[in-house]
């Protein structure tokens, strides 16, 4: 169902909720237009969050579309 067909990857990056809130996290998958995204505890996040591979000098807006309980 997916437009793409997903590559695995496992690879460190950080979750940038505002200028001062990271949170890491792993990636398991990408394509061009999502990831699969695994952090260690589970906590709210809100819908619109960042997503950077680099430590912060580049950031990816993102945005939630489905989540489990992991």
């Amino acid at each position: 169902r997916r437009k793409s067909t997903r590559s695995r990857v496992l690879r460190g990056a950080k979750i940038a909720l505002d200028t001062s809130s990271v949170i890491d996290c792993v990636v398991r998958n990408v394509t061009n237009s999502g990831a699969r995204v695994q952090i260690a505890n589970t906590v709210e996040l809100p819908e619109d969050l960042g997503l950077t591979f680099d430590g912060g000098f580049s950031v990816r807006p993102c945005r939630i579309v489905w989540r489990t309980g992991r």
